[in-house]
């Protein structure tokens, strides 16, 4: 008669820890979805920052350029009026 209690024990011990086991994999599973989208935001964060900084020294190579054409066109047109 203690034999087959032992045994239920040892088969209730077994089905709580295979369920343990089932939820370990289940939270590493989860865990593993979850650092891949932190690395994909991380990823994201850093190419929008990348982009932002080039258009940022587009527009400073642009307003550059735009300010040295205006000052050409100054000097030109105050050549043209010392010329006449």
């Amino acid at each position: 008669m203690f034999s087959p209690t032992l045994s239920n024990i040892f088969q209730n011990d077994a089905k709580v820890l295979e369920k343990q086991q089932q939820e370990i994999q289940w939270r590493y599973k989860e865990e593993q979805w979850l650092l891949i989208q932190l690395e994909e935001a991380a990823k994201l964060h850093q190419t929008k920052h990348v982009v932002q900084k080039a258009r940022k020294e587009a527009e400073t190579k642009a307003r550059k350029e735009s300010e040295r054409r205006r000052v050409m066109e100054k000097k030109k047109k105050k050549r043209i009026l010392e010329y006449l």
